[in-house]
């Protein structure tokens, strides 16, 4: 049965996950933004969100999960010393049972009728669970369907992020390999272009033209000594003479007169080109690493204030 016929009675469901997923991080935003600003503290701040919004527990957690991260972020931007990036994180706990005391809460958190507020009355006592009489410790048996305690959650995500890092890592390592044998490609394109009459300024230029300026800047100048130190006479000179690398500042402009790019497909900026894709892949990973360590430093910090309590 082709699921496509019934689509549209999702449509509605998923346009409302979508605005409420962006509405809470509006609001995390905001609790995060007065914390940074004004040292408001947290619990209060998204306490007042929740009541003001009606949020219910799991939309309350979504909240203070959120704002710590952007907490520690606009934090992580303004403090030199890393290492000693410290503030009183959102407790979702603290907020839920502090909105829940308002009766604005969707969540029914008000003590229930006296007659149902404990275990009925003259019944025998328990006996010893089946786990302790087989010998078995409730603290490592699996929870089932029950609720996972917070600390285990945590490491739990831990172990996730340290395996996320290790694979993240491992593909930079590998992108790094293919970066090397592009720049080899790279060199040998520019090399015979070089040497089939153009010159290097020609060659900045047409790079310049193609909007690969930064990548001609970083490149072009090692380029041109290591073909400089590989020739000798005349073709030596000749190179020596139409040298790039004494002055390029002068070809990176936004104004490039009358040149033109003839060929876009030439070989040489088909390779820097393909150099700087490579380049930017492993910028981004390496981005990736750092907002692992970010989201991993939250956490631990999650732990200590746990371990604390």
């Amino acid at each position: 049965m082709n699921p496509g016929h019934f689509s549209y009675l999702l449509e509605g469901s998923r346009s409302q996950m979508k605005v409420a997923a962006e509405r809470l991080e509006m609001l995390a935003k905001t609790a995060a933004k007065r914390y940074l600003e004004e040292g408001a503290n947290l619990n209060d701040t998204i306490t007042k969100i929740a009541k003001e919004n009606d949020l219910n527990a799991n939309q309350i957690e979504r909240v203070c999960e959120m704002a710590n991260i952007e907490t520690h972020k606009g934090l992580w931007a303004k403090t030199a010393q890393k290492e000693k990036i410290s503030f009183p994180l959102a407790d979702s706990k603290v907020v839920i049972a502090c909105a829940c005391g308002s009766g604005r809460m969707p969540v029914p958190c008000s003590p229930i009728d006296s007659d149902y507020a404990g275990p009925p009355k003259g019944l025998p006592l328990p006996g010893p669970s089946l786990a302790s009489m087989m010998g078995v410790d409730p603290d490592a048996a699996h929870n089932g369907l029950t609720d996972v305690p917070e600390k285990k959650r945590i490491i739990v995500i831990l172990e996730k992020k340290a395996a996320e890092r290790k694979r993240l890592q491992s593909e930079i390592l590998f992108k790094g390999a293919e970066l090397e044998t592009l720049e080899k490609k790279a060199y040998h394109a520019v090399k015979q272009a070089v040497l089939g009459g153009a010159t290097f300024r020609q060659v900045f230029e047409a790079a310049c033209g193609a909007g690969l300026d930064k990548i001609a800047v970083e490149y072009l100048p090692k380029f041109e000594r290591q073909l400089i130190e590989e020739t000798t006479g005349e073709t030596r000179r000749r190179l020596e003479k139409t040298a790039i690398s004494r002055a390029p500042e002068e070809l990176i402009s936004d104004n490039l007169g009358n040149i033109k790019v003839i060929n876009g497909a030439h070989p040489v900026l088909v390779s820097l080109d393909t150099v700087n894709r490579k380049t930017n892949e492993i910028r981004n990973g390496l981005e990736g690493l750092l907002r692992i360590d970010d989201e991993v430093k939250i956490l631990h910090q999650k732990l200590r204030d746990l371990s604390e309590k």
